[in-house]
């Protein structure tokens, strides 16, 4: 009796014991991820601007990103129903705090911080030229380049792009290039749903 009461008593505080514990990790989880974006990663920010006029001509919009003594601007754009966006790629860890600035009162004078946490898996950087004749990531490691053409790619149907993207998955290819303008070939009469000019 003894025996059984001892078997679980035991089972029982290790079930308590494991409760705890599995109750705790995700918030040591949460602490270590506290971030809004990874350094050298993108960050978006959205606001609604006016409703009226040419929000491509008439609307000028940009933020100044601060953090230590670094001043860095970035530059806004009409991204469609009535949406402006700004996105901000951290050069560097920390807390970096912005303001915009605006000829349209909604979208002026807009006030945040973004968070920067370490970069994580393939994340190692934008590419610079290295050692004159090479390139590299901005964390050093070495960019070697292997790319393919895909020029009409952009102008097919959203179920060939998909299919393109998934074999360039398996591939070793690591750059792409294609036309902005569209082009016609033998195997490619179709008209694109968007031009790049109006």
């Amino acid at each position: 009796m003894k025996n059984i009461y001892y078997k679980r008593s035991h089972a029982a505080i290790r079930w308590i014991a494991w409760s705890i514990l599995a109750s705790l990790v995700p918030t040591f989880v949460t602490a270590a991820e506290s971030f809004d974006v990874q350094q050298w990663g993108t960050y978006e920010m959205k606001w609604q601007g006016p409703q009226t006029g040419n929000p491509f001509l008439e609307i000028s919009l940009s933020a100044r990103f601060s953090k230590n003594g670094t001043t860095l601007e970035a530059s806004g754009f009409y991204d469609g129903e009535v949406s402006f966006c700004i996105r901000f790629m951290p050069p560097s860890q920390g807390l970096w705090r912005y303001t915009t600035q605006s000829n349209s009162p909604a979208l002026d004078g807009k006030t945040g911080t973004v968070i920067a946490g370490p970069p994580r898996g393939n994340n190692h950087g934008p590419v610079r030229v290295a050692n004159t004749f090479h390139f590299a990531y901005r964390d050093g490691t070495p960019y070697k380049q292997m790319g393919t053409t895909c020029y009409a790619w952009i102008h097919q149907d959203e179920a060939l792009q998909e299919t393109t993207l998934k074999t360039l998955e398996k591939s070793p290819f690591n750059k792409i290039r294609f036309c902005v303008f569209p082009k016609r070939y033998s195997w490619n009469t179709n008209e694109p749903k968007l031009y790049p000019f109006m």
